[in-house]
């Protein structure tokens, strides 16, 4: 996104319900599986395709409520179609840089398998409203109800009758966010740039409530050998460097090198927006000019998200002498106001979770 927006679209239509084939039941276990750009093309391309005249039934125009139930509890969205034209203007806004290469791939990717639905998680500050509408329609019975094999449980209900209206008035109005799904959306506007803009055109998301999903962070692990002492000296220059017990929690950026770990707090003055937050500090002031690593794509930087484990990367560390960098998240206000300055943040900067499936629709 730039600074600069475009006209915006009409708000009435920007979030809209879609007609769509929908997985049958019997079906799911073969047909629904993370998305492509989640798990990678190499691996999709080993996948057996499931016969779409078989697996799937025609529904009429509507909008789905998707819960996604883990173990941090329920995450509740509503699925709709959301116009293209509103992200290039800027009625739903990204906070996150793009790998040209993965855009690239994708495009293709999508061109190949047109009706393959991979929805977007966009985050919006819903009325209660909303909510009230979406615990009815949870009352009913599902169309679809799937435990994926990382036991992360999939339902999905149909919205009709007065629940549509309702839920369409709830999600027209104001700006929407993307949460996950940059590489998505960069790759879909590049196939409607490249079709010439067709005015109708949209892509499958899923609205979630501005607290509807989990906010978690990219760990930097640079690759070994790293001169530890050349590493701490120059931290000093911007840092507080303190040692820091295993075990006790991160309290500014957290490094872990030849089996130690310590705290970096900055010191002096935080850049505004996007350049002060920790993933650009620590790009700017230690990985590039100290190590060399010139950012995402660098052969010797692994982007390590926040839910696996931290042993693992610390015992690589050990191994091969190189270094660990524990970063905090940002916050979901810091989040929203980069992308209303029109700023983004490095690839890998932000993860949420957990991720909607891919296979549940066919538009």
């Amino acid at each position: 996104m730039t600074a600069a927006r475009a006209e915006r679209t009409s708000s009435s239509d920007v979030v809209r319900p879609f007609e769509s084939r929908v997985v049958r039941q019997e079906w799911a276990d073969r047909a629904v599986a993370p998305m492509v750009d989640a798990r990678g093309l190499t691996e999709h391309a080993g996948r057996e395709e499931v016969p779409e005249d078989e697996a799937y039934r025609a529904c009429p125009r509507a909008y789905y409520v998707y819960r996604i139930r883990d173990t941090n509890g329920d995450h509740v969205g509503v699925v709709a179609d959301v116009r293209l034209d509103a992200f290039a203007s800027g009625d739903v806004r990204g906070h996150e840089s793009v790998d040209p290469q993965r855009v690239d791939a994708l495009v293709q990717y999508y061109a190949d398998r047109p009706a393959r639905a991979e929805p977007v998680a966009l985050l919006h500050d819903q009325p209660a409203g909303a909510a009230r509408r979406v615990a009815e329609v949870m009352c009913g019975m599902p169309l679809l109800q799937l435990v994926a094999a990382d036991g992360v449980e999939h339902t999905v209900w149909q919205v009709t009758g007065d629940e549509t209206d309702t839920l369409a008035e709830a999600l027209a109005h104001g700006v929407h966010y993307v949460a996950d799904g940059h590489h998505r959306v960069a790759a879909r506007l590049r196939a409607w740039e490249l079709a010439g803009r067709p005015a109708d055109a949209g892509v499958l998301c899923v609205v979630f409530p501005m607290d509807g999903l989990t906010l978690s962070a990219f760990h930097r692990r640079v690759w070994g050998p790293v001169d530890a002492a050349g590493l701490l000296g120059a931290a000093s220059g911007d840092f507080d460097v303190r040692p820091r017990a295993a075990g006790t929690a991160v309290e500014g950026i957290g490094l872990y090198v030849e089996g130690c770990w310590y705290d970096l707090a900055l010191t002096g003055s935080r850049p505004a927006a996007s350049a002060g937050l920790d993933a650009f500090v620590l790009q700017d002031r230690l990985l590039g000019p100290v190590l060399d690593v010139s950012g995402q794509g660098h052969p010797r930087l692994e982007s390590i998200p926040d839910h696996l484990p931290l042993e693992h990367a610390t015992a690589r560390c050990d191994e091969d002498g190189g270094a660990l960098f524990v970063l905090q998240p940002p916050s979901l206000h810091a989040l929203t106001r980069i992308a209303d300055l029109g700023e983004v943040m490095p690839p890998k900067t932000t993860y949420f979770a957990p991720k909607p499936y891919a296979g549940i629709f066919l538009t």
